[in-house]
């Protein structure tokens, strides 16, 4: 499992190793930085999906029955 090619920048965080080491074996990744960006890139396209579909509710466009 890759990730993609784009600019990364260097952060320096304090992060529970343990937690880390489980990441990497859940998402089977070789790197600390692979899992943290695969993780990071997960959680942002799991919340924009959300927001999208509450946007799309709102509007009464989704959530309803279209064979009525």
């Amino acid at each position: 499992m890759g990730t993609k090619h784009r600019p990364v920048d260097r952060k320096n965080i304090l992060v529970n190793g343990q937690k880390v080491k489980r990441l990497q074996k859940l998402l089977q990744v070789r790197s600390v930085s692979e899992a943290v960006q695969v993780a990071v890139d997960r959680s942002l396209d799991a919340k924009e999906a959300i927001h999208g579909l509450r946007r799309l509710q709102e509007r009464g466009t989704w959530g309803r029955h279209l064979e009525e």
